[in-house]
């Protein structure tokens, strides 16, 4: 097969004669390198899923931008456009559209990237796109940060958003939790001179998601200072919770429901264990607790 050229053929130099100067034979083929992509610093990996947007459809094809770098160009064959055969292939993709596809070779000599649509799954597809508009979102946020500061992105990325990655996993649960407990949640993580402007951005622009769990706390106490006890425990029950907040209601006859909210389903989980621990060891000798789970 003959190699890429921009005209999709091989070309042949004719042999001449004089000087010193080079000369190929007629069999001789030279590949030349994909023009779109002469300028393409960081490549994508054979078998990673990138995000594209579609610049041009063609009756064999489609050329594509690669979002996440910066002046590549990949091509999609008509072949890796759909499964089934294709009468149409602009019934299957538009110029402007955003997909996800799979790296299936990069040719470094040719400059070329081969991409499929094809062999990304509706899930993966959902998913991988999510992701890149939400790290675009977090990117913004951390933009907005820096500017009032009078940083760039660059400085901001890594003074606030690596140090929050390495400590919750990922940006949006760490935006969560500052959304919900403010500079506490980001104490000792992001230097201090940050905090202000981390605080102020994310809870004008990040509203969190709140899952909350429930139960019954059923308290007896049978010493003489019974309810300040129970008081007392409840209040030291709520203490120290991380990245959640609890609230009691009394229901009567030695019946609390507890509810504690929190942005992720784990956090209010453990959360809702510390509760019953401290209240049952500073309730002690003195009385009993049980407790009963309802559905939020």
């Amino acid at each position: 097969m003959p190699p890429y050229t921009p005209h999709g053929r091989s070309f042949h130099s004719r042999p001449h004669s004089g000087g010193n100067r080079p000369h190929f034979s007629p069999r001789t083929t030279i590949a030349a390198p994909n023009p779109r992509n002469q300028h393409v610093k960081k490549w994508p990996q054979f078998g990673e899923i990138v995000i594209v947007k579609i610049d041009k459809v063609l009756d064999y094809g489609v050329f594509c931008s690669l979002l996440e770098y910066e002046g590549a160009t990949g091509f999609v064959h008509i072949s890796q456009v759909e499964s089934s055969w294709i009468k149409n292939i602009r019934n299957y993709v538009r110029e402007g559209q955003m997909r996800a596809a799979l790296v299936q070779k990069v040719d470094f000599e040719k400059l070329q990237i081969d991409l499929s649509l094809t062999k990304v799954s509706e899930r993966q597809q959902r998913l991988r796109i999510e992701e890149y508009k939400q790290l675009n979102r977090n990117k913004k946020l951390v933009e907005i940060m820096a500017k009032a500061r009078e940083k760039t992105l660059e400085e901001g990325w890594k003074e606030v958003a690596e140090p929050l990655m390495k400590s919750f996993g990922s940006l949006p649960t760490a935006f969560e939790a500052i959304a919900l407990e403010g500079a506490l949640a980001a104490e000792g993580i992001v230097p201090k001179e940050w905090l202000p402007f981390l605080v102020d951005t994310i809870q004008k622009n990040i509203r969190p998601t709140e899952k909350e769990v429930k139960g019954t706390l059923s308290i007896a106490c049978t010493a003489p200072d019974g309810v300040e006890r129970v008081k007392s425990a409840l209040l030291e029950g709520a203490k120290g919770v991380h990245s959640a907040t609890v609230h009691y209601t009394y229901l009567g006859a030695g019946k609390y429901m507890v509810k504690v909210v929190s942005f992720d389903f784990k956090l209010a989980e453990k959360a809702l264990s510390q509760v019953q621990e401290k209240v049952q060891k500073n309730i002690g000798s003195y009385g009993a607790m049980s407790f009963a789970r309802q559905e939020a």
